[in-house]
């Protein structure tokens, strides 16, 4: 059930970073964007294969930083300024992810 949760929410962070990507002006940033694309969907193979704790703060802070990222990406498709922000916030959402999946093995 909590793979499901983090699943949920990376799938709807990839959603968002993608329509971001269709609608991104800077070129730079659509190479940035594309990369943080790439490493969420690292993260959700990571994901699937891992057993998750739902009960951690790691957990609880993964979630947070997935649906910070879908609401910046949101907001930066309408606001292309904001494009900077989300490829941080992309970048800090990976990071609590892979926290919670580093010691799956046998996944890049």
């Amino acid at each position: 059930m909590s793979s499901n949760t983090i699943r949920g929410n990376l799938v709807d962070a990839l959603n968002e970073m993608t329509k971001l990507l269709e609608v991104c002006e800077n070129r730079d940033q659509c190479f940035e964007i594309r990369i943080k694309i790439r490493e969420l969907f690292q993260s959700l193979d990571r994901v699937i294969a891992a057993s998750l704790d739902s009960t951690t703060p790691d957990f609880d802070d993964a979630i947070k930083a997935l649906q910070s990222l879908t609401n910046e990406a949101t907001e930066a498709k309408r606001k292309l300024d904001k494009v900077a922000v989300v490829i941080n916030k992309a970048a800090t959402a990976i990071g609590k992810v892979e926290k919670l999946v580093r010691n799956v093995t046998g996944i890049l």
